[in-house]
């Protein structure tokens, strides 16, 4: 249909709106094209001639027809103008492009409505961008929904934008973060969840854009309720089991006195670490005993316990037992030996007397403790080792360390947590404890009634110094059950060192014994120490040789030869 002579397009508007790059039609009150401005037929690719006369609302989707019915009775009802989006379709393709629509009334000289403006705003970058931003905002919503921590997104201004549902939940319609922005670091609130109070931790984290600049500010709420009563359950149990390892411990070792109940738990918090530990005290307290009831007690239970005596072996003989050794690397290494830290595999290794080591074994101890391998002797290859180390000594290596005899460093190596072992005399509580347990020991196979002790003989037993400490005491027990013919044990079933009233006090008398086992003692160490020598000079010094003269292993002749003239053993120097 032409248009009326009497209606002129606003023609300063096209032009405005060519130069913005804004596409325009000019319509009658039925919605037939009366104009197009040149920028929406370059944006269309169409002819002017191809739309001048169209009805628009074949240009538009057919779904949105109605909503351009809507807006137009609007304009004819007494709207000056309307705005919405809406899709029409490209001449060429029938693509469906997203567009923003503003209609405005023209009026005819007499006020009547006579034609429409449409100024239509090509919004596909922006709708692209806002489809975009609502998938990730669906996006995060979904991933809000599936996880329990309360989280809320409020923007610069602390006004609620999105969140969890178990925020909506716990923020009960409130529109505000629970917590004061810009509150540095986690906060422990506490919250009304249904009726019962819950423990949260609670934090705000600001969000910023590309350019550094706040947008955001995200509130996360994290209920720890039940990790803290876990927490409460858990430290119940660790202190359950600690008490039942104790209980076991005490099983094992007999101990009622105050000190040893420090010692007691002492072991118990060894052996719920792998560090080194050293034990001391003097000879006979039980400090091997001690190393058992750690390993025991340890996660490495299962494994290998390994003990070995440090000062029984010439440094020749240690380092192979300690490290091993392939076959030919001395004279009598017939064939390849593990070595006892790769035979404690994953278990505990235990080196008593310690401080008996010289100081170039003390080096390459310190250096296998430092580097977790081991080389053996003649080998070139180094094997990693998982072991723990447990040590004890009678000796007080801060003062061998002060003689120079023992090293700083390896003290500190071993020493990682001392343990001190209290001698007999400062435990007298435990002596008839201790006692008692001996006597049960060394009758269980015997089917007789268990014998007691005298009043009197409890009174030595009390009064004596026992120099031998534990050791000793089983040693007079069993010596006392032997002697004695009738259910009580009296004074005089007791070794002499022990009855004889001028041996119950001094603390000298660790060597106190019969004068007529002395001689013998005496009688025959002479005569195995004359067939050792002779041996030995026979042999030429061979070590090896001499040994099997005599029938004995190469270690056990350097250990008696030793024992009975220290001064003319060899020295542990010596190679194998």
């Amino acid at each position: 249909m032409p248009p009326s002579p009497t209606v002129h397009p606003n023609v300063n508007l096209k032009r405005i709106l060519d130069d913005l790059k804004v596409s325009f039609w000019l319509t009658d009150l039925n919605f037939i094209l009366l104009d197009v401005n040149d920028t929406f037929l370059e944006f269309a690719g169409a002819d002017r001639a191809n739309l001048i006369g169209r009805d628009m609302r074949t240009l538009i989707s057919v779904e949105e027809i109605q909503m351009v019915e809507h807006y137009a009775r609007l304009l004819r009802e007494g709207h000056q103008s309307v705005q919405y989006e809406l899709y029409i379709y490209g001449p060429e393709n029938r693509e469906k492009i997203p567009i923003l629509f503003h209609q405005s009334l023209n009026t005819d000289e007499n006020g009547r409505p006579a034609t429409v403006n449409v100024i239509l705003v090509d919004i596909s970058e922006q709708k692209r961008m806002r489809d975009e931003l609502e998938k990730e905002k669906r996006m995060l919503q979904s991933i809000l929904f599936g996880i329990r921590d309360c989280v809320s997104i409020f923007d610069e201004n602390g006004r609620y934008m999105f969140g969890s549902p178990e925020s909506a939940a716990l923020h009960c319609g409130r529109k505000s973060p629970l917590l004061p922005l810009g509150v540095k670091g986690p906060v422990e609130l506490t919250l009304t969840v249904d009726g019962r109070l819950r423990q949260f931790i609670g934090e705000i984290r600001p969000i910023y854009d590309a350019r550094g600049r706040l947008f955001a500010q995200a509130e996360t709420l994290t209920d720890i309720t039940d990790n803290l009563r876990l927490a409460e359950k858990e430290r119940e149990l660790f202190h359950f089991k600690r008490q039942q390892r104790r209980n076991a411990l005490q099983t094992g070792m007999i101990g009622g006195d105050r000190k040893m109940q420090g010692v007691f738990e002492t072991i118990v918090r060894c052996a719920e670490v792998d560090s080194s530990v050293l034990i001391s005290g003097e000879t006979g307290v039980g400090k091997e005993v001690a190393a058992r009831a750690i390993h025991g007690q340890s996660h490495r239970k299962n494994k290998p316990f390994v003990a070995v005596n440090c000062g029984a072996l010439p440094e020749a003989l240690l380092e192979s037992e300690l490290f091993g050794h392939v076959k030919g690397a001395f004279t009598g290494a017939i064939s390849d030996r593990a070595g006892l830290f790769r035979e404690a595999r994953e278990g505990t290794l235990f080196l008593d007397e310690i401080g008996e080591l010289d100081m170039s074994m003390q080096v390459k101890l310190l250096r296998v403790l430092q580097e977790r391998k081991v080389r053996p002797v003649g080998s070139d290859r180094l094997y990693p080792v998982d072991v723990r180390i447990l040590c004890a000594t009678n000796q007080n290596l801060a003062a061998r360390i002060q003689q120079g005899k023992f090293r700083m460093d390896l003290y500190y190596r071993v020493a990682v947590i001392p343990l001190h072992i209290p001698p007999l005399r400062e435990r007298t509580e435990d002596i008839l404890r201790l006692a008692g347990h001996f006597i049960d020991k060394h009758q269980k196979n015997e089917r007789r009634h268990l014998k007691t002790f005298s009043l009197s003989t409890q009174q030595l037993l009390l009064r004596y110094h026992w120099p031998g400490n534990i050791r000793e005491l089983e040693n007079a027990i069993e010596h006392a059950l032997a002697m004695s013919r009738e259910s009580e044990i009296t004074p005089d079933c007791l070794p002499l060192q022990i009855s004889s009233p001028e041996t119950v006090v001094p603390a000298d008398a660790c060597e106190t014994d019969l004068a007529t086992t002395l001689d013998v003692q005496k009688k025959r160490r002479e005569q195995e120490y004359r067939a050792i020598t002779a041996a030995i000079a026979k042999h030429d010094g061979n070590l090896g040789a001499a040994a099997g003269e005599l029938g004995i292993s190469r270690v056990t002749l350097w250990r008696r030869r030793k024992k009975y003239d220290p001064l003319q053993a060899p020295s542990r120097r010596q190679g194998p």
